[in-house]
């Protein structure tokens, strides 16, 4: 089994965000729907991280957390948890 680094999860998560909200991602501190972010780019963002680094990313922790070092923090701790 591949392990990611901090570091490889954060880039899989940027990479994520910004395929999911085009130009307006340049904001990475901004709540994800306020940068122009759709329920459709939110699937299409959540599926992405998903796929890529083999957890749970239930919609409602993009509801929740909303802008982008909050999500990586929390799918951090789920991919540590998970993979370890």
């Amino acid at each position: 089994m591949v392990t990611e680094t901090d570091s490889d999860i954060r880039g899989t998560i940027e990479e994520a965000w910004y395929a999911a909200l085009g130009a307006q991602a340049a904001d990475n501190e901004g709540n994800f729907f306020a940068l122009g972010g759709t329920s459709l780019s939110a699937v299409e963002f959540m599926t992405r991280v998903e796929s890529r680094l083999e957890i749970d990313f239930p919609l409602e922790l993009l509801f929740r957390k909303r802008a982008l070092p909050a999500i990586i923090e929390e799918c951090t701790c789920r991919y540590r948890d998970l993979h370890s």
